[in-house]
């Protein structure tokens, strides 16, 4: 019998802030901080795989031109878009969903440079996602994953787009991540952990930190409205509750695929 090689699994991942990168940096085997084009990155190398992970920051355009930059250094065998989402199927705080497709709302992004509508995650990185041995609560879900330019702080906005796109999940970022994918033909998976309810408001529009000059307008209106402080407490247990979840998951996900066959072609796995 012939002996073949080992083949290296390559695998890319983004996130848009810490607590989504250490959540899954837990999960990494002897992660190196490495220098990114000057972003915050880990690389980890072991059980036949090559992973970089990196925090492209919040919001498509971030998250665009760190995937680009990505892309011009290496090739990768998967992308993947991860971190925290908005729920839109009342799902509990902490589940896990690994998309299935991804699509801009034009109603709120009506400028979206997407060439499709409609996004598809890969079908066989879909299948290895939803059959990892699980240790985290409840069952993974799968679905339309929906994203937005702007942060959703109430939770009527977050009923009117289950109505008007079906989507289990809406963040930032994943739309973008997966335009860029798409046009390098490279395999793409969401894997998000809900972080806020669909019948939840946020504390405060977190729209105000998006852009430099609205931090000290947000601060002040935290530090003048003590009714959301509450909420801020409610939403600090949430994420934490959701990293762990996030955590968790990729512990089964690179633990699934470092034991896949190492045959491209058995594994099908590129497109």
């Amino acid at each position: 019998m012939q002996w073949q090689e080992p083949v290296l699994i390559r695998i890319a991942i983004v996130t848009a802030t810490s607590i989504e990168f250490h959540a899954v940096a837990r999960a990494l085997q002897f992660p190196h901080p490495v220098s990114h084009h000057g972003y915050r990155a880990l690389t980890s190398n072991g059980n036949g795989l090559n992973i970089l992970l990196i925090q492209s920051g919040i919001g498509p355009d971030k998250a665009r031109l760190g995937v680009q930059l990505l892309l011009a250094d290496a090739s990768w065998d998967v992308m993947i878009s991860t971190g925290f989402a908005g729920d839109l199927d009342a799902n509990p705080i902490g589940s896990v969903l690994i998309g299935h497709e991804v699509f801009w709302d034009l109603t709120t992004t009506p400028h979206s440079p997407s060439p499709s509508p409609r996004i598809l995650c890969h079908a066989d990185w879909v299948k290895t996602a939803l059959s990892i041995n699980w240790r985290g609560q409840g069952s993974l879900h799968t679905g339309s994953v929906v994203s937005v330019d702007r942060v959703l702080t109430h939770s009527v906005d977050k009923h009117r787009l289950k109505s008007s796109t079906g989507a289990i999940g809406v963040d930032m970022e994943s739309a973008a991540i997966g335009e860029v994918a798409q046009e390098h033909e490279l395999p793409f998976l969401i894997v998000r952990t809900i972080s806020d309810g669909v019948n939840e408001d946020l504390p405060v529009d977190f729209n105000l930190f998006l852009q430099p000059s609205g931090w000290v307008s947000g601060i002040m209106r935290i530090m003048l409205t003590p009714r959301s402080w509450k909420g801020f407490l409610d939403l600090y247990r949430h994420s934490k509750q959701a990293s762990l979840q996030l955590t968790r998951f990729f512990e089964g996900f690179f633990s699934a695929v470092s034991i896949m066959p190492t045959s491209p072609n058995h594994l099908s796995i590129k497109s």
